[in-house]
């Protein structure tokens, strides 16, 4: 059998374009018969499991409606009191109504189920929403650093009772809804990034608090910039840390916690058949969702036995790796010398 006759097994139903365009001779494995392919779109992909997805949709709804109902309510009273220091803050709570809708509006997307066109549904919309709240949490250090290095070079008196008065309802706002999060948001790129909003502010509001009460003992003018710096400083450091890993996700490089060279030596270790694994591709589909592609070399003479160790391998890789959608490409090794390359997928011999 030639390096491009293979046997190609995949439990699900797969577009295998990159296959036949190298001119193999395949032998496919599916687990639907081809006339129900279009009955089989909804079982394309695992999907993450619905409860996981619900309990985020309840949470983020929970979230945005304190948020935007405290956002309300503060713009009505800084209204109709004429007070700044309430007005200031609801503007601050509409970026973080912002941020929560863009989560919201993403795992509802991602949600949808899959169709011929898009094979992975809109499972990277989270990544994407992630990446724009991870944009806006920089752009807010960047804002609060500017404003923060201002007081400090030119201080200005402030109103120790209203800054106090809206800290504290910030603070049990924020404390509620980063509470909400907290839980959905470990291991859920995009909720997180919502989640780093509210914390973000939490941190913010019991400095303010902190600063206030020193401020009105002492009169010192410059705690409020210090603290206002030393928050910047931590909100850039989870900012940071989250527009790096929905980039890492968007350049499809392999998940944290996998080594190519370790997935290898595993497989090769564990399964005798395997003769070696090659042109592997390992990389995150949306937070939860990893996918994997390789080229297996064996010596397996029968469909049946490839179908067996696939698998074999599928349960290998979702256990020990977390891969749940591995697509495996069986490729008859090279025989021993002096052997001949028989077989029920043998290639057929010239002349």
């Amino acid at each position: 059998m030639s390096d491009r006759d293979h046997v190609h097994v995949d439990g699900d139903v797969h577009a295998h374009d990159r296959a036949h365009d190298e001119g193999g001779a395949h032998v496919h494995a599916h687990g639907q018969p081809v006339g129900r392919a279009e009955e089989a779109w909804a079982c394309r992909m695992p999907e993450q499991p619905a409860p996981r997805r619900l309990r985020e949709r309840r949470r983020l709804r929970w979230a945005l409606a304190i948020t935007a109902a405290t956002m309300a309510g503060e713009a009505v009273g800084g209204w109709l009191v004429g007070s700044l220091a309430l007005l200031s803050d609801a503007g601050h709570m509409l970026t973080h109504a912002f941020a929560l809708g863009v989560s919201l509006a993403a795992v509802v997307l991602a949600g949808r189920a899959t169709t011929a066109e898009r094979t992975f549904g809109l499972q990277r919309v989270e990544i994407l929403a992630a990446l724009l709240n991870g944009v806006t949490l920089l752009a807010a250090t960047v804002w609060i650093a500017w404003e923060a290095v201002k007081r400090l070079l030119h201080p200005e008196p402030i109103l120790v009772g209203p800054m106090l008065g809206v800290a504290a309802v910030g603070l049990v706002v924020n404390l509620l809804t980063a509470w909400l999060l907290h839980d959905v948001g470990r291991r859920d790129l995009n909720v997180r990034s919502a989640f780093l909003h509210l914390l973000g502010d939490t941190v913010s509001s019991v400095a303010v608090v902190g600063g206030a009460l020193v401020i009105a003992r002492t009169g010192w003018l410059w705690v409020d910039p210090a603290l206002s710096l030393g928050i910047a400083a931590l909100i850039l450091v989870w900012s940071a840390a989250l527009v790096r890993d929905a980039v890492r996700v968007l350049l499809e490089a392999a998940p944290y916690g996998i080594s190519i060279e370790n997935l290898r030596r595993s497989v090769r270790e564990c399964f005798p058949a395997v003769e070696g694994l090659e042109d592997i591709h390992v990389w995150t589909v949306t937070s939860g969702m990893v996918a994997m592609t390789a080229r297996v070399r064996t010596r397996l003479e029968s469909l049946d036995e490839c179908c067996r160790l696939a698998e074999r391998l599928e349960e290998h890789l979702r256990v020990e790796f977390g891969i749940g959608h591995a697509t495996l490409q069986f490729v008859r090794a090279p025989p021993p010398a002096g052997e001949g390359a028989g077989g029920e997928f043998a290639a057929p011999r010239a002349g």
